[in-house]
Formats: structure tokens, sequence, C-alpha cells
């Protein structure tokens, strides 16, 4: 079936993005926020999760115990969560339920009164979300390589941010910083699922556009040219990339390092990182399928090496963390200390590989299926729609239909992904974080990481 999805602009700047799915019985609709850690400081790092904690805990007409007795009867899913480069605040619910899920979200995103004695509260929840990360070192590993190869940008920032600087947080400080960033240029609504277009716009313009905001002409739609779908005007603003608030911000400095922290675990967790792309890079069409093939499921070259051939570890992957302005390439992998070494020389040894030759038109076949499957897969949630619709305009501008997208996944070649490697896997950029039982595996690891 033909997506119908449709990009319109409310006066006051908030970008709406909608796509109706008639043949289904939910809704799902989404605020996305261009608001992340990425725009703050180290003096106020974790303001914009606590913010997205405080937007549960009651507004100008509702309690907390209000908001939560009515997420209930929309089916228990409004949920939030934040980013680096933005935060998102979301739900499903049945189609009769929506327009109800539409304003309980805009009443929190516009109408939230931080109250201090919730915000100390909830400092105490926050505090012991920050706990569980550093005590996971699924979660830890991660955070610390981010932290050390950003060194000293923002987009390094943990962000949860850390104890010290959370307790001092005030309600000026939450205010202040709210007000600042939380701007509607900044917004994205998306919805998708079972509506009807005509009535959820008009509720979106009444919910999330004051009258003292709006503009002669009400909505703006951009129905001229964009690939013969988006407007010309959409076009040069995605060209110039001024739709994206985080491109204001200077680039993050790649910075080589090795990094370790001690647990009291009986394995080690090890994060290889070598500077990436951007989710803007026009590669990264060969990107999704290089780490497909690289370690992105369980018949990639990293899994079938490692844990099937050699048995030395019981997870290995690898993932991207594409950013607006620069980019990461994670492989991470989970082993005994007595294994680390060998399973880091099979890493590089698996990376030494797609370097020196392309891939075999099987293998290539067999990810461009895989990728084909999960993307067709993941269209059947309005969920899954609702968030991707939401993400593609806040951090690209415009959504790419699934169908434009898998024509460039199967355009990408063998050697597209030779040269993708050789761009990418350079040895002497590699990084390492070690965290766990060490057993004299960082010794050596960093032995071989001096001599790269």
């Amino acid at each position: 079936m033909t997506e119908q999805i449709e990009q319109i602009s409310l006066p006051n700047g908030i970008r709406v993005v909608l796509e109706p799915m008639p043949y289904v019985k939910t809704a799902a609709f989404g605020v996305f926020v261009g608001v992340g850690s990425v725009c703050e400081t180290k003096e106020n790092n974790g303001i914009s999760h606590m913010i997205e904690h405080m937007l549960f805990k009651g507004t100008k007409s509702r309690s907390a115990k209000a908001l939560a007795d009515i997420t209930a009867r929309l089916g228990d899913t409004v949920n939030a969560y934040t980013g680096k480069e933005y935060t998102a605040y979301y739900g499903v619910t049945t189609a009769e339920e929506l327009d109800c899920l539409m304003e309980v979200l805009s009443d929190m995103l516009l109408h939230s009164v931080f109250d201090s004695k919730a915000l100390s509260k909830e400092k105490g929840v926050i505090y012991e979300e920050i706990d569980m990360y550093n005590d996971s070192p699924d979660d830890l590993v991660h955070e610390m390589a981010q932290k050390r190869v950003w060194r000293g940008h923002p987009l390094g920032f943990q962000i949860s941010g850390n104890k010290s600087i959370v307790r001092g947080f005030t309600r000026e400080h939450i205010l202040t910083f709210y007000q600042k960033e939380y701007r509607p240029e900044r917004m994205v609504l998306s919805v998708a699922g079972a509506f009807e277009k005509e009535r959820v716009t008009e509720r979106l313009l009444q919910l999330f556009c004051p009258r003292g905001q709006r503009s002669a002409g009400a909505l703006k739609r951009e129905d001229a040219v964009w690939d013969a779908r988006y407007g010309k005007r959409y076009k040069a603003a995605f060209e110039q990339k001024e739709f994206v608030p985080v491109q204001n911000r200077a680039a993050a400095e790649y910075t080589r390092s090795f990094c370790r922290a001690k647990r009291d675990t009986s394995q080690i967790h090890m994060n290889l990182v070598f500077p990436g792309i951007s989710y803007l890079d026009e590669k990264r069409y060969i990107a999704a399928v290089f780490h497909s093939v690289l370690g992105g499921s369980n018949n990639s070259l990293l899994f079938q090496k490692i844990r099937e051939e050699e048995g030395l570890a019981y997870a290995v992957y690898s993932y991207g963390c594409p950013y607006a302005k620069e980019g990461l390439l994670h492989i991470d992998a989970v082993s005994a200390p007595s294994q680390a070494e060998a399973v880091f020389c099979h890493s590089l040894e698996v990376c030494d590989t797609l370097r020196e030759k392309p891939v075999s038109e099987e293998t290539l076949r067999t990810h461009k299926a895989l990728i084909r499957t999960e993307a067709i897969l993941s269209k059947e949630s309005v969920q899954s729609r609702m968030e991707g619709n939401g993400r593609a305009v806040m951090l690209r501008g415009h959504v790419v239909l699934q169908e434009e997208e898998l024509e460039k996944i199967e355009r990408v070649t063998a050697e597209d992904l030779k040269q993708y490697a050789n761009q990418v896997l350079c040895p002497e950029k590699l990084s390492i974080c070690l965290v766990g039982e060490m057993g004299g595996a960082e010794t050596k690891l960093l032995r071989r990481f001096e001599k790269m």
C-alpha cells in the first residue's frame, strides 16, 4: 500500500507530519522537541532529562495523579525519553481516544507547573536512574566511550547528568531552560494510525497554536515539489540544513582514547570505537548495509567469526551512532577477561577483511533482504510509523518514503562497502573502552592500542 504522508507547518512554526492508516483501529501521537543533552553545559548537564520527568508531575489543571489516571485509561502507553539531540513524548491508544491523547500531551508540554516539592522528590528517582546506568556494564562501557572520544563537548555528556549537578537544580533553573529551549520552531508533531486528517489537523491547531500565535492563512502546506512530494521551500531548507536546531552548535572533535573501569563482574565488556558519519550523509544507506554485514545480526561477520567459529564471546555486535554533524561506529563484545585479547584481534581481522576485499554477492543479497524485511515489519506498527516520521522531520527535515529508502539500499554494491570500510575502519583512529573484571586484559590491550 502506498504511503500517504503529509507535512504541514502551523503558523507558529511547529511542524506536523501525518500518516493516516485507515485499515487499523489504533493511533499513535508524539511530540518531538529538538532539545537534548547536546544543548547543555557542564553546569546544567542533565536538565533536559529533568524536564522530561517533570512534565509528568502536574499541570495547571491536572495533578500528577490525575495525569496517571488518564494515561492509564488511554492504555498506559504514554511515555517519554531524552536523547542527545532531541526529547520525545508519545503514546498509543485506540482511534476513539486519540483526541484525549493529543490533549493530555499538549497540556503536559505547554502547561506543566514544575512544582518545587515534586522536583525534590523526582531528583531521588533520577539518582536511582543514574546508579542503575553506572551499575550496568553494558550501558557504562558505551557512555564512557562516548564521553572520552567527544572529550569536553556536550555530545559526550551523560544524558541523565550526574548527582552533584542534578542535586542543585531549582525550579527557576528548570523554567529558565524550558522557556529558552522549548520553542515552537523546535517541535514536531507526528500522528499515525486511524484518524481523519482534517479533524486532527484542526485539533492540533487548537491545542498547540494559541490564537495569538496565528496569522492569516492559518496552516502552511508544503505542496510544491520535492521529488514530486515535497515543497520547493522545504527542499531548499533541507539542502541548507536549516531545519535542524542542533545544526547551530559547534561540531564535536573526535579524540582517540583508551579508558577502563573495573567492576566486580565475571566478564569484561569491550567497546571499540571509530569515527563514523552524520545522519545527513548520503552514505547512510551504505552504512546501513555495512552495519548489517559487520555486526548487525547472527549472520554478520563478527558474530560468525567470534562466537560461532572461535567460541570466544557470547555477545558481539556493531552499531552506528550518527548525529547531526558527526558520528561513531561501535563494536561491542562481552567475554571472559582471558579471551578479550583474542576477541580484539579477531575483530580487527574482520575489519581488515572488509577493507581489503569486497564481500560476496551472496552476502550482499542476504543482508539487503534482512534490511528489507526488518523495514517492512517495522511499518506494521502505528507507533513505529509515528516515531519514524517524527524523527525524520526533526532530524532531516522531511520523510523519505520507505520505497525510496529501499531502492537506495538495493543500489549499494560490494565495492561501496569496501570503500566505506576504508573510510571508517581506520586502525590509527581506533578507541577502546573496557568495563568489568580486567584480569590483566587491560594491560595487553593498552599495549596493542599504543602500537597502532
